[in-house]
């Protein structure tokens, strides 16, 4: 069916991600799916906007939604309010718009976010692409199923959507962002580094149910992962078209099922494509799949360890043990995998005992990836707060709170650490880590700079192994904001 905006031409939709400070590791692919989704099955015209990513300012960005009839904004719990001012601004500018939010943060807040701010018109909750489809298409909003929408006589929310099963008919145009060709994946060898590289998904959300993590529910449930010749299709295509070297796969989890794996390897040796790559897997992944995809070009491996204590991966139900992780750590080693490993501090009934033997791990690893635990909605993580009345969904729209929640005690009575606390134990990691790992030290930042860093890391190390010094002493420095100088310089060189 053609679609006609009612003053003749051509409807107009503009998916952004409001986002206009910082830097950009990872665009929003979500919003790159939909809008292909869009452009395969309707007749309107649609872009995708990445602020950052395309040098676009607010003003710029504003004037295109100015000049649509849909505005479709990506909404994550770190980046709402800046969203939700845009969003603001959009229907000051173009008050006859139809605005829509969507995106990880939405999924469980939409019948509030749409009572707190007027100016929305539509939340799509989950998978967008048929929901937003319909929308384009002139569907009644009654009739659409993943929708909260705002009439007259109120906020309806209207049943769920079920997930698309063959996601092999979800696509991703690239050519909506060229800007994608100057990417680079920061965490990898300066080798890699060089190479034209893409990010890319092969699955939808995630068979575990850690605590702390919404992606089970996001995606109603169901994992769902290409089919492993398609994916190999997808890879060729992207080579051929772009000449690119280097994947990143965006994935939560690598393709759980291992069979899938290895005959997405075996038709990846067949199709004779020489890349590199870098997925995301569990700790007890077995040594033979290992072998199988290093031998085909998987370069880099990011292992979700989070924390060293079994007590608390059990109380986050990650569903894996020490000794897993032990295990697939001297199995990377063996077969020269570049690991990256994922890290969290003040976790759930955490002690500074389950810290200690999780500081223990770092070190064996080329590179890693540290969070504050931080709470968002969705989670079973938040359920379990807003049981013990520790947090109630209001905090979502206090700007007094800022962008993150912290998992600290000045929020939360159940947590085991302050947040000076917890930052403490943040930047002993990293110092922990330089002090011990003096290759990966000279390699990532060179002679002369390597030299400060570990004879810095070294002493901040010595200091922090002290409990007494560090409580006392640490929080005082945290106010001088000089750790955080510090790890913003350890990074600098690699994410310019």
């Amino acid at each position: 069916m053609r679609i006609i905006s009612k003053v003749g031409r051509k409807l107009k939709v503009v998916l952004v991600n409001p986002i206009f400070e910082g830097k950009v590791f990872a665009p929003t692919l979500g919003l790159g799916f939909i809008g292909t989704y869009l452009r395969e099955h309707s007749n309107c015209e649609v872009q995708v906007i990445e602020p950052l990513l395309q040098g676009l300012t607010r003003t710029q960005v504003l004037g295109m939604a100015q000049e649509s009839d849909i505005v479709g904004l990506a909404c994550y719990t770190e980046s709402r309010f800046e969203v939700f001012r845009f969003a603001l601004d959009t229907k000051k500018v173009n008050p006859k718009c139809r605005l829509i939010v969507g995106g990880p943060h939405v999924n469980t807040l939409d019948e509030a976010i749409l009572q707190y701010y007027p100016f929305i018109d539509t939340v799509v909750r989950g998978e967008g692409e048929a929901s937003f489809l319909d929308i384009v298409e002139g569907r009644r909003p009654k009739e659409i199923p993943g929708i909260t929408w705002r009439t007259d006589g109120g906020i309806i929310r209207n049943p769920d959507r079920s997930p698309i099963r063959d996601i092999d008919s979800l696509h991703y145009d690239y050519s909506f962002l060229p800007e994608l060709k100057k990417w680079k994946d920061f965490e990898v060898p300066q080798e890699l580094i060089g190479l034209n590289a893409f990010p890319i998904i092969a699955s939808r959300g995630c068979p575990f149910r850690c605590t702390f993590c919404a992606a089970h529910e996001q995606w109603d449930k169901v994992y769902r992962v290409l089919s492993p010749g398609e994916l190999v299709g997808r890879l060729k295509s992207l080579v051929n078209t772009y000449n690119i070297r280097y994947f990143r796969f965006y994935d939560a989890l690598f393709m759980f099922d291992e069979k899938k794996v290895l005959e997405f390897s075996n038709l990846l040796k067949e199709s004779g494509l020489e890349i590199s790559f870098r997925i995301d897997i569990r700790a007890g992944m077995s040594k033979k799949t290992l072998e199988v995809l290093r031998e085909v070009g998987c370069t880099i491996v990011g292992v979700g360890i989070e924390s060293g204590s079994n007590k608390v991966l059990k109380r986050i139900k990650k569903g894996i043990s020490r000794e897993q992780i032990e295990e697939t750590i001297e199995i990377c080693r063996e077969l020269k995998y570049w690991a990256i490993g994922y890290f969290m501090v003040s976790l759930p009934d955490e002690t500074l005992e389950d810290f200690e033997k999780t500081l223990e791990l770092p070190r064996f690893f080329d590179g890693i990836n540290l969070q504050f635990f931080k709470i968002h909605p969705g989670t079973s993580c938040y359920s379990e707060l807003k049981l013990k009345n520790e947090i109630n969904d209001g905090i979502w729209f206090d700007q007094r709170y800022g962008n993150e929640i912290y998992y600290c005690k000045e929020l939360f009575p159940s947590a085991g650490f302050s947040l000076s606390e917890g930052m403490t134990l943040f930047h002993r990691i990293y110092y922990n880590y330089y002090n011990h790992n003096r290759r990966r030290t000279f390699q990532t930042f060179g002679k002369t700079r390597g030299i400060s860093v570990f004879l810095l890391s070294t002493v901040m190390d010595k200091i922090l192994r002290s409990n007494k010094i560090s409580r006392r002493l640490y929080p005082k420095l945290l106010q001088t904001n000089l750790p955080g100088m510090f790890q913003r310089w350890l990074t600098k060189d690699l994410r310019k």
